[in-house]
């Protein structure tokens, strides 16, 4: 009797299967998990139309990464401190630069040092709390890196090292959890010559390439002002093609969320 009674109750079940189709086994079934991309929108050198950029980025529920030489700020064509602060309160990272933007691959330690540390101390008295530090040009070694700990900096960004078009065999993404939070690899600045496609391959390339992160390097942002800049026209495109990744799994977040850079405080000074 137990054997009927539990044939019939199956057969009951595939009937209604059946009669449900496809749909049945799509309420049933558990979808593909995606991968998480995360990308990172890093803007270098305190230029001038990066207020105007912080609020492109907060058009579309964006925040950015914003890393600034502190010994240039107020000059030509630079942020101002006003500026500075007002990126700041609309919820957007601002990050080490040295000093003056050197090329850290040239100094000693010592002259690292006061490049690194200084300008975070002048950030820190500003009443910020960085936590990411950008190599300027990307130059880094060990020493650079070293010191960049030392510093206080939880993690850091140097350029180059993803893949793009004059680095086909590079990854396509840096790992979530960087092997090396001293060097995190990005793929080339972005320049006046860098098309919108460029830019979303660059992002694909990751999806494709099973998630990770990716920052992306900017620096100026303005009609023909030079080698290392990209339009507001064609920042804004790739701006509003970005958000619509988000069903693919794609978000932007600063780089100190992305990798959960803490705040260390500064060492003593001798």
């Amino acid at each position: 009797m137990k054997v009927f009674r539990r044939a019939a109750a199956f057969a009951t079940a595939l009937t209604v299967v059946a009669a449900l189709g496809p749909a049945a086994h799509a309420t049933t079934g558990r979808p593909a998990k995606k991968a998480a991309t995360v990308v990172a929108l890093t803007f270098d050198d305190g230029d001038s139309s990066h207020p105007a950029v912080a609020r492109m980025l907060e058009k579309r529920g964006m925040r950015g990464t914003f890393y600034v030489n502190t010994e240039t700020v107020g000059g030509e064509q630079k942020l101002t401190r006003r500026g500075l602060a007002e990126i700041a309160r609309k919820g957007h990272e601002i990050g080490g630069h040295t000093l003056t933007h050197v090329r850290l691959t040239e100094l000693t330690q010592s002259e690292q040092e006061g490049q690194i540390c200084d300008d975070r101390r002048t950030l820190v008295a500003w009443g910020y709390r960085p936590t990411t530090l950008a190599y300027p040009f990307g130059a880094v070694d060990s020493d650079a890196m070293a010191v960049a700990r030392r510093c206080g900096y939880d993690a850091a960004r140097g350029v180059g090292g993803l893949k793009e078009w004059g680095c086909p065999g590079c990854p396509p993404g840096e790992t979530l959890r960087p092997k090396n939070r001293y060097d995190i690899r990005t793929p080339g600045s972005v320049r006046e010559d860098t098309l919108l496609r460029h830019m979303r391959q660059q992002v694909l390339n990751a999806e494709k390439g099973g998630g990770g992160l990716v920052p992306l390097v900017f620096h100026r942002v303005c009609d023909d002002c030079g080698l290392y800049s990209t339009t507001p026209k064609r920042l804004g495109q790739f701006l509003d093609w970005l958000a619509s990744r988000k069903p693919h799994g794609t978000v932007v977040r600063t780089l100190q969320s992305a990798v959960g850079a803490r705040y260390r405080a500064l060492p003593r000074q001798e």
